[in-house]
């Protein structure tokens, strides 16, 4: 698929975003919002979709889970099996996000982090999700939201030029609402973070990521941050 392509072409320097001061703050905030939706411990299976340069699974990992990293770019997977290699609760499987190849009711809990605004079918993915959780199985999900200013300079920026975000269609924290409730997800819930506009002088950086949990709680500023997480419970879908 293209959006694995062109995933796979950025694969090696994809981590390197995350080492300016920009990408340290988002990262630390994103990570934060991430870290509060999780289990204390996580004693069973989690499944990362859209697993990435493994980022995502070393949060899983930290909190003890057997960690089932999926991308669609073996590429992408390579930098992660490289980071991760020596750690024995990690693994990996080159899959498409919408058609995942487990059993049912394997995982006790499954994270997608800016995975479903790039796939072509989002409620098809969230029913995939359902039937690999087990009963009461958990769901968290990262998402990039169109209601920020990040979004907005997103979206201009793919019709100024073609870069990774030109796959995606980004999401109103309404609409992920929504495909939840038609997958059969009981949503418990979401938060905000990355309020800091892209042009934001790096001396400000330390100040705004300390207003970040304040802001990302609130129900009149959530919505505005440019990474939203969402966590969801599995529920049994009614027959007929």
């Amino acid at each position: 698929m293209a959006v694995g392509t062109a995933f796979g072409s950025i694969a090696r320097f994809y981590d390197v975003w995350y080492s300016t001061p920009l990408g340290k703050y988002v990262w630390e905030v994103e990570s934060a919002a991430i870290d509060s939706t999780l289990p204390n411990c996580i004693e069973g299976i989690a499944v990362d979709l859209g697993a990435g340069s493994g980022m995502s699974m070393e949060l899983l990992i930290q909190r003890g889970a057997y960690t089932v990293g999926v991308d669609l770019s073996w590429r992408m997977i390579a930098v992660a099996r490289e980071k991760l290699y020596t750690n024995p609760r990690a693994e990996f499987v080159l899959a498409d996000g919408e058609c995942l190849p487990f059993r049912e009711g394997i995982a006790d809990l499954v994270s997608g982090i800016t995975v479903l605004e790039f796939v072509p079918n989002p409620l098809l993915m969230l029913e995939g999700i359902h039937k690999t959780l087990r009963s009461c199985g958990k769901l968290v999900l990262g998402i990039l939201s169109s209601t920020s200013i990040w979004g907005m300079e997103r979206r201009i920026r793919t019709f100024a030029r073609k870069d990774i975000f030109a796959y995606a269609r980004f999401l109103t924290p309404w609409e992920v609402t929504s495909l939840l409730h038609r997958a059969s997800f009981a949503a418990l819930g979401y938060r905000g973070s990355v309020y800091a506009p892209t042009f934001t002088p790096t001396r400000f950086l330390p100040i705004l990521a300390r207003l970040e949990e304040c802001w990302g709680k609130r129900w009149l500023s959530r919505s505005l941050g440019a990474f939203l997480v969402f966590h969801a419970k599995r529920v049994q879908q009614r027959s007929g």
